[in-house]
C-alpha cells in the first residue's frame, strides 16, 4: 500500500503508511473485548448497587414481564419474542457503549484507542489537518452504517482502507511507528532536560497535535537536504505556529536558535511520552 504525502499548514511535507486491513481488524477486536468487559462490569455493579432507578428497572423489565406473562414453552413464537427483545436490547447497549468508547477515547488520545494504541495506528485527517471533535463525530456516527455486512467490502476496495465513515468524515486510519523513525528522535531521547536551553511545561506540550510533533521530526530529519533559504522559511514559519499554539514566548531571531529551540521541545515531548508509557 502506497504511502500518502501531503503538505502540513506550516509547509512541512509529511509521508503516512495507512493502516493494513489486519491491523484495524487486530485493534477493533482488543477495543471490542475492553467494551465487552466494561459493559459486564457495569452491569454487574448496577445489580449490586441498586443503582438503576425504579422507573428505568421498569422501563426494561415490564416488557420482559409481559412477555413472559404470555409465554408458553410448547409455543416457539413466545420464546422468539423474548429472545429477540433481549438481543435488541442488548444491540442497544452495546451501540450506545460503542459510539461513546470510540468518540471519547479518539479524542482525549488524539486519535487512537487503547486497541489503536496496541495496534501502533491512529485516525487523522487526510488533509494533514488536526483531528477535530466533529469529525470524530460524524466517523463514530457512521460506524452504525459500516455495520452493515453489505458495507464490509469498502475498505477492501479503497485505496486507502477507508470504511464509508471514514470517507464521509475525511479522516484515515494510519500506522503509527515513532520508533522507527530515524535521527531525531533516537537523539533527542537522550537528551536531558538539564542540557535544554529552552524550557517547556506539561501543560505547553499537551498541547501539541501529533502533526506538529511529526513536521518537527522530519523537517530536522532533512534539515541538511534543504536549501537555506527554504529552511529559514520553514523554521520561521513553524516555530511561530507552535508558539501560539502552546502560548509560549518565540526564541530569538536566528535559524541556529530556533533550531535549538525545536530540538528541546522534542526532546521535552518525547520525555513526556516516555513518562506516561511507564
Amino acid at each position: 500500500m502506497s504511502a500518502i504525502q501531503f503538505e502540513t499548514p506550516e509547509n512541512v511535507q509529511l509521508s503516512y503508511k495507512p493502516a493494513g486491513l489486519g491491523t484495524r481488524f487486530l485493534a477493533w477486536f482488543v477495543d471490542g473485548l475492553i467494551i465487552f468487559l466494561c459493559l459486564m462490569l457495569l452491569l454487574f455493579f448496577v445489580i449490586i448497587a441498586g443503582a438503576v432507578s425504579d422507573s428505568l428497572l421498569k422501563s426494561v423489565t415490564d416488557p420482559l414481564r409481559e412477555a413472559s406473562e404470555d409465554f408458553d414453552p410448547s409455543d416457539p413464537d413466545s420464546a422468539q419474542r423474548i429472545l429477540l427483545y433481549l438481543v435488541g436490547l442488548w444491540m442497544v447497549v452495546w451501540g450506545l457503549g460503542s459510539f461513546f468508547y470510540y468518540g471519547i477515547s479518539e479524542l482525549c488520545l488524539r486519535g487512537q484507542t487503547f486497541g489503536k494504541r496496541a495496534s501502533k495506528i491512529r485516525v487523522v485527517k487526510v488533509d494533514g489537518f488536526g483531528l477535530d471533535a466533529i469529525s470524530i463525530l460524524v466517523r463514530n456516527v457512521f460506524r452504525i452504517v459500516d455495520h452493515l455486512p453489505a458495507l464490509w467490502i469498502v475498505p477492501l476496495l479503497s485505496a486507502r482502507s477507508q470504511r464509508f465513515g471514514d470517507m464521509i468524515a475525511g479522516t484515515i486510519v494510519i500506522e503509527d511507528e515513532p520508533a522507527k523513525l530515524a535521527g531525531p528522535r533516537h537523539t533527542l531521547a537522550k537528551r536531558s532536560a538539564a542540557d535544554a536551553r529552552f524550557r517547556f511545561d506539561a501543560g505547553q506540550l499537551k498541547k501539541l497535535r501529533p502533526l506538529d510533533v511529526q513536521a518537527v521530526e522530519q523537517l530536522l530529519e532533512r534539515w541538511t537536504e534543504i536549501s537555506a533559504d527554504r529552511r529559514e522559511q520553514f523554521v520561521t514559519t513553524i516555530v511561530y505556529s507552535l508558539c501560539q499554539r502552546m502560548d509560549c514566548e518565540p526564541p530569538p531571531s536566528g535559524v541556529d536558535s530556533r533550531q535549538v529551540f525545536l530540538e528541546d521541545l522534542l526532546a521535552a515531548e518525547y520525555r513526556r511520552q516516555n513518562r506516561l508509557l511507564g
